[in-house]
């Protein structure tokens, strides 16, 4: 595994073999942070393409930027702080727009005790047709415990 050497928790390490997106890269690193960010609903919501859908751990499906952008902003509710750790990233081959992220998110409970959690994420990319950026199509999260 290679990564940009860093203590920065949002750079990942990716196999040295397999060729991703720089771009893919650059989202998945600004998506964690936008996530840690409280107030940061609409710039995570424009993460997502129009109607992404994410999955949370409950297996509850979010279709489309506003719904997405709704429950960022009903995450922090109780949390006044979290934060994501995306480890390792693992293509689905050479330059593919599909990953797997391994990491750990931390959470800091106004009423309750710290808590660590493993995490995976199954995530597909596309760009944007209008602004050749690239933005998420479908992301799929699990959680330890």
């Amino acid at each position: 595994m290679t990564s940009d050497a860093s203590d920065n928790p949002y750079v990942s390490e990716y196999p040295p073999t397999c060729t991703i997106d720089p771009s893919i890269k650059a989202l998945i690193s600004h998506y964690y942070q936008q996530v840690d960010t409280k107030g940061k609903h609409v710039e995570y919501s424009e993460c997502w393409i129009e109607d992404g859908t994410l999955v949370v751990p409950n297996g509850q499906e979010f279709t489309g930027r506003e719904a997405i952008r709704n429950l960022h902003s009903g995450m922090w509710d109780g949390v006044p702080r979290r934060l994501h750790r995306p480890r390792k990233v693992f293509p689905f081959g050479d330059n593919a727009d599909e990953v797997v992220i391994i990491g750990t998110v931390e959470y800091w409970p106004e009423d309750g005790p710290y808590k660590k959690q493993d995490m995976a994420a199954r995530a597909k990319y596309r760009k944007d047709s209008n602004r050749g950026e690239v933005k998420i199509v479908r992301l799929q999260v699990w959680l330890t415990g």
